[in-house]
């Protein structure tokens, strides 16, 4: 494997170099020197933290072989062959970044470093490759996103409204489903074309079992992962996400799902807002939409695209939305609506 480690064609920013003058080149990055230390050992995996956003954040091991295998499918799967020209701007704490730059060594990419930041692409003059970027990037790179021939979008989904507003763009942009138990996505849609079900990548096998996804990746070394996302199966190897079901909202033994409203709202709400639910004598719980930092005028007729049991009974205001790695975390915004 160890020759799998680090191929002789990768370069950052065009220029080559061996394990170890990688590694001295980010002698004073520690995460990228750490990172790196670690890939090249001894050890047979890895450890990476997951997100957090639904609970604890906790270590895991990965095996190299299985980051391997997973950056080899990607590249077959978008077509991006050794030399292709990518950007990382996602942080390498976590999987999405880490495997951007395992990605690169692996496959014998030019790998470009670009900010960390909610509008990493700003001053892009060049086109390039490949680009992984979250919906939050993706919503504020849109006037230059045109010099990424391929994108991908993950870590949460994508809005009905930003979907919208990448409908036909000359880029081809692809929302992902994975998490770090499966090495990032294994499954994805083209939302630039306006596809609505992810298609599992080749060789994933998905099922369902009490509405949720299961996952058998057999590219990888592990075993089904048993998921708590809704989904609708509407083919052998396509699905149709509704969210999680940890999230799911039960008033008065109605069970609403709250990232199936904010889909709905987002076609006529433009302000920043989450549908969430606070404690209730009568009913244990009721949905309620929650803003930041301000209520918009007129929200109200956005509630005629809803069921009645998904209308809010109450409208609140917070000064920020708590996030977890990027992630929006709804247990966070719960307890603090609910201790107001």
């Amino acid at each position: 494997m160890t020759s799998e480690l680090l191929n002789i064609n990768f370069t950052l920013d065009g220029t080559s170099y061996s394990r170890d003058s990688l590694v001295s080149y980010f002698k004073n990055n520690e995460l990228y020197y750490e990172f790196l230390n670690s890939w090249f050992n001894s050890d047979d995996f890895i450890i990476v933290n997951t997100s957090g956003s639904t609970g604890s954040p906790k270590q895991i091991h990965l095996k190299k072989a299985d980051l391997i295998s997973s950056a080899k499918l990607t590249s077959k799967f978008f077509k991006l062959p050794q030399g292709s020209k990518v950007i990382n701007c996602l942080p390498l704490d976590y999987i999405a970044g880490k495997m951007m730059l395992i990605r690169s060594m692996v496959l014998g990419w030019d790998l470009n470093l670009f900010p960390v930041s909610s509008e990493p692409i700003k001053d892009i003059s060049s086109v390039y490759d490949f680009i992984a970027l979250t919906p939050m990037q993706l919503e504020r790179s849109l006037d230059n996103i045109k010099y990424i021939k391929k994108v991908i979008v993950g870590g949460s989904p994508v809005s009905n409204r930003l979907q919208k507003k990448i409908l036909n763009s000359e880029s081809i942009i692809y929302e992902t489903y994975g998490m770090t138990e499966t090495i990032t996505h294994v499954a994805v849609k083209n939302i630039s074309i306006g596809e609505k079900e992810f298609t599992a990548l080749p060789g994933v096998e998905i099922g369902q079992i009490d509405s949720c996804l299961f996952i058998s990746p057999n590219h990888l070394s592990i075993d089904r992962i048993q998921t708590n996302d809704l989904v609708e199966l509407t083919a052998k190897n396509k699905f149709i996400l509704f969210g999680r079901r940890d999230f799911i909202i039960n008033s008065g033994g109605v069970k609403i799902n709250p990232e199936s409203v904010e889909k709905k709202l987002s076609n006529y709400i433009s302000s920043d807002f989450v549908i969430s639910s606070i404690d209730n004598v009568e009913f244990g719980e009721i949905v309620v939409l929650v803003f930041k930092k301000n209520i918009p005028i007129g929200y109200q007729s956005s509630f005629k695209c809803l069921e009645k049991y998904e209308i809010p009974k109450d409208v609140l205001v917070i000064d920020n939305f708590p996030e977890t790695n990027g992630k929006l975390n709804r247990l966070k915004i719960r307890k603090l609506i609910n201790h107001n």
